[in-house]
């Protein structure tokens, strides 16, 4: 389950990370402020679906490895 744990965890920075420098390569490059929330909007989306995800994976692994876990 740790490794597990810390799949997710390196996963989801590592996502985090990529979708940060995204939004402020879209920042520094582009004058338009709709490029910005666009690039925003589809960032948090994507932060949302990657943690959703993640958690469904770490759940499951739970289950596995886990028999007192509620079923």
């Amino acid at each position: 389950m740790l490794s597990t744990t810390g799949w997710v965890l390196k996963t989801w920075f590592k996502t985090t990370l990529w979708l940060a420098l995204g939004v402020g390569a879209v920042w520094l490059f582009t004058e338009d402020t709709g490029y910005l929330t666009v690039a925003i909007i589809a960032a948090v989306l994507a932060e949302v679906w990657t943690i959703r995800s993640l958690c469904r994976e770490w759940l499951t692994e739970a289950e596995v490895w886990c028999w007192w876990w509620p079923k």
